[in-house]
This record gives C-alpha cells, structure tokens and sequence, in this order.
C-alpha cells in the first residue's frame, strides 16, 4: 500500500536579482467608502500561497514592445524611471506598464486603463487585444509605489505599484487564468481582516493617505534592511549629463 503523501517540500530560497513585476491597483472610489479590487492566490503558489493580493506579476520580456497611449504626469514619469537599470529607460518602463494592464486582464479577466476597441469577442487572450488595437493608456493610471521582496523568499520580485480608478474599467472577460479565486471589491477595513502580505499592508495604509492628498503625494519605496522593511521617498531620476 502506497504510503499518503507528506505535505510538500519547502521552497529553496530564491538566488540572484529580484525578477521585475508589476501590479495594478483598481480603487472603486463612488461608494461611500473606497473599495480595492483583490483576489486570493492559489494555496499550492510557490509564491505567497493562499494569500489576498493584488493582481499583477512578471514582467515579460515582449511588454517593452508595445506602444502605449497617453502620459504620465512628469511628478510619476520622473520617479518610475528612478532606479531602473535597464540601458533603454523608456522602453523598461513600459514594460512596467503594460505588465500590470495584462497580468490584471489575465488574472482577473478586468480591462483597466486601455484605449482603443474592447470588444468581448476579441477577449480570448491579451495577444488578441493586442491585434485588435488596445494600448495601456499612461494617462489612466498613476504611479503609487515600488517594493523589492526581501531576501530567503521562494521568488524576489522589483514590482512597480500603479493605480487606476474604477471608472478606467474597458471591460470584463468572463475567465481567468486560475491564478486568482475569490476575486472581488474590498473596502479597506474589510480587506485588512484576510490574510495578506506585510507589503500589501504597508501599500494599502499609503494608498489610503494618498487618495485624500493631493496631485503629487509621496511614492513610496520599501526595501529589505537589516531584518526589517525600510520605507524611502522616491524623488525624481536625474536627467542624463
């Protein structure tokens, strides 16, 4: 008789530089409290298992290729492209962008913050829409925050947080990846109460501050120092000599 299966081995820690990601935060704000669209990961994700996240994930390498609509105000524009490392700056950063349009699409089966056709029956997959002329629209979203995972995790992402309203909502495929399930609207007390990351936390206390503040609130940085998450001000990138 075969013996029961143990529970499973745990993950080696992840070795070598953070993998970058992305995440789109989608706030409905005409209810009579702000609500944050959030879903449950997997519990056999080797990353975050069972926990209430935002959508979003990796950035993949053909996200740089595609053309976006509209802008940044320069407050986000100089501060997204603080620390990005890679030589073409501008097109790094739209691969940010794009990834967090497309992992929310996949995850959530929600288009946020596109222009161009949303139709349901081109909505098989994100390459479709692509074909049929969406762009992530730049000026739908903002720039809300960076976060690094700290070290010993299974994966270590560098994830740019973007935030978009309700109303920036193209369309709603009825399918998702599976890689989320109790996907819905959270009000922040309600939220607070599930399972959630440290740094989800930590973004959703300054997002609260930021959507009562006005056009250029602080963007905030976190990263992994001395056993403990440190929180910096990103400031804008300075411009080439």
């Amino acid at each position: 008789m075969t013996p029961p299966a143990g529970p499973p081995a745990p993950a080696k820690p992840f070795t070598g530089r953070p993998l970058l990601a992305a995440t789109l935060i989608v706030v409905d704000t005409n209810a009579s409290e702000p609500r944050i669209l959030m879903g449950r990961r997997r519990p056999d994700a080797i990353f975050l298992p069972d926990k209430m996240v935002f959508p979003g994930g990796r950035v993949e390498a053909s996200d740089g290729d595609l053309e976006l609509a509209g802008a940044f105000s320069a407050h986000d524009q100089g501060r997204l492209l603080r620390g990005v490392r890679h030589p073409d700056a501008e097109r790094n950063a739209r691969a940010f962008v794009t990834a967090a349009v497309r992992e929310t699409f996949e995850e959530t089966g929600y288009l946020v913050a596109v222009n161009g056709v949303a139709q349901s029956d081109v909505a098989q997959d994100w390459p479709a829409l692509v074909r049929a002329g969406i762009r992530p629209d730049r000026s739908r979203l903002r720039f809300v925050a960076r976060a690094i995972t700290p070290p010993g995790r299974p994966r270590r992402y560098d994830t740019r947080f973007f935030m978009a309203t309700a109303d920036a909502v193209r369309m709603i495929a009825p399918r998702t990846d599976g890689e989320l399930s109790e996907i819905g609207w959270f009000g922040f007390d309600a939220v607070s109460a599930h399972d959630l990351p440290s740094i989800t936390r930590m973004v959703l206390s300054d997002l609260k501050a930021a959507l009562n503040a006005g056009p250029e609130p602080e963007i905030p940085f976190y990263y992994w120092r001395s056993g403990a998450f440190r929180r910096a001000v990103l400031i804008e990138r300075a411009a080439p000599a």
